[in-house]
């Protein structure tokens, strides 16, 4: 490339160099064969200006392409780091319909808010209400996940991340004790 550039710079100085050549006082030989060379030497600067042109028109298309190549590339690559989140959360093909994970959440806070629950041993007193409450407990996690129930249903996180932990643990064992 540098070459192409060189090459075509040399030519303009050359039919420059030709033209005022012939623009001085010198014999009319002088001035016939300065006129001629600065005429062949602009044809070979046209003819070299389109190579230039068309090399740098490819360079730069090549450069664009490469481009999007990578914009292509990355598009991909994080595609597939999302269908893999998505694979291990389970948002790809939920067990329940939106209208009855709705229904399931506010099931499960209206369970929670009760205020005949004791918090610290059972969510619940009566042996439906515990059940439908680790069903729904049960089926919540195993579409949204633990971190939801704790801290959407059990309204409970940061700092009490740990006894939000057991009371969760108590849930799911005495469930599965009952058999449920």
């Amino acid at each position: 490339m540098v070459d192409r550039w060189l090459k075509t710079n040399c030519l303009i100085a050359s039919t420059t160099a030709f033209w005022l050549t012939a623009l001085s006082p010198v014999p009319a030989i002088a001035k016939g064969i300065s006129y001629s060379l600065a005429l062949v030497a602009s044809v070979q600067l046209v003819q070299e200006s389109k190579r230039l042109m068309i090399q740098d028109a490819r360079r730069t298309i090549l450069a664009a392409m490469n481009q999007e190549l990578e914009d292509v590339e990355i598009a991909l690559h994080t595609q597939q780091q999302q269908d893999a989140l998505y694979e291990i959360y389970g948002d790809l093909s939920p067990t329940y319909p939106k209208e009855v994970k709705e229904e399931l959440t506010t099931s499960l806070e209206h369970l929670y808010k009760e205020p005949s629950a004791d918090r610290s041993q059972e969510t619940s007193t009566s042996t439906s209400n515990d059940k439908a409450f680790y069903l729904a407990i049960k089926s919540l996690m195993s579409v949204k996940g633990k971190t939801h129930v704790i801290e959407k249903i059990l309204k409970l996180g940061g700092r009490k991340w740990d006894d939000a932990e057991q009371m969760l643990q108590q849930i799911l064992d005495e469930g599965e004790k009952n058999g449920w």
